[in-house]
């Protein structure tokens, strides 16, 4: 006698799950790199906008605070 194998029809393979994603900015670093260094002691400022952009759905108004100290460094390093 033969067995016969069956498929369940309800169970589906499903695709493995997509890896995580990169951390902000590792998509963008070859070529922001070189503008993100221009900004020196303002760099982690930038990056730190650019995370609150991401997180807060690119909205402005949440990333004020982020705004400003932006603006902030950058009027203090045109000063010098």
């Amino acid at each position: 006698m033969e067995k016969r194998v069956t498929e369940n029809p309800n169970s589906e393979t499903q695709p493995p799950p997509p890896p995580p994603p990169p951390p902000n900015h590792q998509m963008d670093a070859d070529d922001d790199d070189e503008n993100v260094k221009q900004l020196k002691e303002c760099s982690s400022l930038y990056l730190s906008l650019q995370d609150c952009l991401v997180d807060s759905n690119r909205d402005w108004k949440s990333c004020q605070k982020h705004v400003q100290a932006l603006k902030e460094c950058h009027e203090r390093r045109m000063k010098k």
